[in-house]
């Protein structure tokens, strides 16, 4: 067909153009336009891969240097339309060449549109191509014969409208239009009737900005892309909302941004997976994981090279996963090797899992299902963002208060960290891997609290009484006890050293033992921990040391086999964080992860402080009373804790002692008055300086210790200022 020189918009002629072939199918794939001047690009709805189809989008004899917008794909004949802002302003034909060829259509006013699709009725067969502008209203232009000449109608009402919108879509089985506001909002469009009808507000979670593009696929999905973030937003819109059926909105894609979007699309093409390189996870459904409920998904080879793959562990594959049906045929995925859970995830407390990256500069994000409602809730990202390096990863997850005990899910997924904002649980990513687990989330009794901590303090000149400043070791401590349906799965011991002031060098040590008044102590065996699944941190650092004791009955782990070798004393300090001034040095945090062997009842645990103590560190002189011993074989424990059974019980009758314990009376541990040689104050502490006693810093505490606690129980409030190190809280 050739037609005319364009005279004015009223009356625009086509040039001498031999219009090029429509396309040979209705495409699967998205057109988007972009930029100024215009370029063309074939978009995956899937995997958001975007392919280049046009850099240029021009006239047969002229170069376009304009935007086109209000684009719309008419199926009846296989062409797309769309509006030309290149002088003179024109609707223009696009066939499978991407050449603009002019078309000559009187009645539009003068203005540039930007909202525009092709409506192709599904009774008659009527195609007509749509044009939208908010001031001017809604135009119809009937494209269902080719002519020379077309005619653009107004829509009775439609200047009124005032829609904010920057693109619309027909329903392909309704026959009714839809678009989004900037907000969210979506409004349905009844041509009968002339009327647009107000739906609801979309939750797009802060993604507003101007929705530059929308489809729709054969089964009735509608999609709208926000330019500002690229991120392709699905609504399920196979039966008409205004029908009593509220839609939702979930991001389906994270496409390519721009400060202008316009697309089209054969709405009777269905969406997807045609590709193999595209990795989905294996959360089962309800969770998004199918393509029908916009899984999370990634296009993990982009450029088909297999070369700079950003994936987690040693592999990554993918698969075709559809529908739901889809995954129940193929629920596991083997390439899933990226993570590992060190410790159980324990509500209230912090666990660590290793993740292990492929590649440097790679960004990690995680979900978990805390509250065990079968999503990915915004809110229970655990991960954001993440930069991992190439091989393990150790990192920290605060698991909330208020888990749900039980199974639940997890989802990883790992980017080259590019997108703009960071993704979400759903939808497709360009690069990367998703990789879901299956975990259990436990309960646990945490003493004194899981913001809190008890101070543990020392004196290390037992069996006599020495400076009685009790800073020779200073701990924040505090327990966990982890429980699964009343069975004890295992145990978390965590501290801070706060302060040394010892001339001896002293180990640092905890026995699972609860000293029960009036009843049998509980105890956990040594044959009762999974010494491979037990782990040690300090300074986030896993220790190497044998942490478990051998030839022993009870368990007991050693925590610090030399506290000196674990700190850094300030320049002219003889001691650590114990003197004036020397009080500044960070504090040396450690975890330690016990795990238990089946058949413990949490009953029948120990629990709350168990049985913390301090032991003579092996090479070093500690004192008279040790020589010619064992140094392992001297313990101090808390007052009236019996020792271990490495404990020499002959230290008990050395001479000059002032130790009075009596273990026929269940007494250790104190003088004849009741003093300790180890204290437990129920917060975190100010210690005495270097050389203070601390009836001299505490004057309230001789009364405490004589009584038995029955006096002055909040002693540890009534500090004297000058005698104390503040920072040691």
């Amino acid at each position: 067909m050739k037609s005319k020189i364009p005279v004015c918009l009223l009356s625009v002629l086509a040039t001498s153009y031999v219009s090029a072939a429509p396309f040979e199918e209705c495409p699967s794939k998205a057109f988007l336009i972009q930029g100024t001047p215009a370029q063309m690009f074939g978009i995956d709805l899937v995997s958001a891969k975007a392919t280049v189809l046009a850099p240029s989008l021009n006239f047969s004899d002229e170069t376009n240097n304009e935007s086109v917008n209000a684009v719309g794909f008419n199926y009846k004949d296989q062409y797309m339309y769309g509006f030309s802002k290149q002088s003179p302003k024109s609707v223009v034909k696009i066939g499978d060449d991407y050449q603009l060829e002019r078309l000559v259509v009187n009645g539009l006013p003068d203005t540039n549109f930007y909202v525009g699709d092709i409506h192709v009725n599904s009774e008659t067969n009527q195609a007509v191509y749509y044009l939208y502008h908010p001031k001017f209203g809604l135009y119809g232009i009937d494209l269902t014969e080719p002519a020379d000449e077309y005619q653009a109608d107004l829509v009775a009402g439609s200047a009124s409208w005032g829609l904010a919108i920057y693109d619309f879509a027909f329903h392909p089985n309704s026959n009714l239009l839809y678009a989004v506001e900037s907000n969210g909002d979506l409004y349905e469009i009844d041509l009968n009737n002339q009327t647009p009808t107000f739906v609801a507000n979309l939750d797009i979670a802060g993604d507003t900005g101007a929705n530059g593009a929308g489809y729709f696929d054969v089964k009735g999905q509608f999609y709208f892309s926000n330019n500002r973030s690229g991120k392709i937003h699905k609504v399920d819109l196979s039966i008409s909302p205004v029908n009593g059926y509220t839609p939702t909105a979930a991001v389906f894609t994270l496409g390519p941004t721009s400060n202008q979007n316009d697309g089209a699309r054969c709405a009777i093409a269905e969406v997807k997976v045609t590709d193999n390189s595209i990795d989905f996870g294996d959360a089962p459904a309800p969770y998004q994981t199918s393509l029908e409920d916009s899984g999370a998904r990634h296009l993990f080879d982009p450029n088909a090279d297999q070369t700079n793959l950003v994936y987690l562990g040693a592999t990554v594959d993918g698969e075709n996963i559809n529908t739901r049906s889809d995954l129940l045929l193929t629920p596991d995925d083997q390439s899933d090797d990226g993570v590992k859970f060190v410790t159980d995830l324990v509500a209230g407390n912090t666990s660590q899992i290793i993740v292990t990256s492929a590649n440097d500069e790679t960004y990690l994000y995680a979900w978990f299902d805390w509250d065990q409602n079968y999503q990915f809730d915004a809110d229970e990202i655990t991960v954001s963002k993440y930069r991992l390096n190439q091989g393990d990863n150790s990192i920290l997850v605060n698991v909330p208060d208020d888990a749900v005990m039980g199974s639940t899910w997890s989802r990883f997924r790992v980017t080259d960290g590019s997108e703009t904002n960071p993704i979400t649980a759903s939808g497709g990513v360009i690069g990367g891997e998703v990789e879901d687990y299956s975990v259990t989330t436990l309960g646990s009794l945490v003493y004194p609290g899981e913001n809190s901590w008890v101070t543990l303090a020392f004196e290390d000149k037992w069996p006599f009484s020495g400076d009685y400043d009790f800073n020779d070791l200073v701990i924040n401590y505090r327990t966990t006890i982890i429980d699964q349906n009343g069975v004890a799965t295992g145990y978390k011991i965590e501290g801070e050293l706060v302060g040394i002031g010892a001339d001896f060098h002293n180990g640092f040590a905890v026995r699972l033992y609860e000293t029960v008044e009036g009843s049998n102590d509980k105890r956990i065996l040594r044959s009762q921990i999974n010494a491979e699944k037990t782990s040690l941190l300090i300074n986030g650092l896993e220790q190497t040391h044998e942490i478990l004791e051998q030839n022993t009955e009870d368990a007991i782990f050693v925590i610090m086999p030399d506290t000196w070798d674990y700190i850094d004393k300030q320049s002219n300090c003889n001691y650590f964080r114990t003197e004036t001034g020397c009080d500044s040095n960070s504090k040396v945090t450690f975890s330690l992860f016990i795990d238990l062997l089946p058949g413990t009842a949490t009953a029948d645990a120990p629990k709350y402080t168990l049985d913390p103590f301090i032991f003579a560190a092996d090479g070093h002189y500690h004192g008279e009373a040790l020589v010619g011993k064992d140094p392992r074989s001297w313990e101090v424990h808390l007052k009236n804790q019996q020792p271990t059974e490495k404990f020499d019980m002959q230290l008990f009758s050395f001479a000059e002692s002032d130790d009075s314990s009596d273990s026929a009376q269940g007494f250790y541990f104190q003088t004849e008055t009741g003093l300790p040689w180890a204290i437990e104050v129920g917060t975190s502490w100010a210690h005495p300086k270097e050389g203070v006693d601390i009836t001299h810093a505490y004057s309230d505490f001789k009364a405490f210790a004589e009584s038995k606690g029955q006096e002055k129980p909040m002693w540890f409030n009534n500090a004297k200022p000058a005698n104390v190190i503040s920072r040691g809280e």
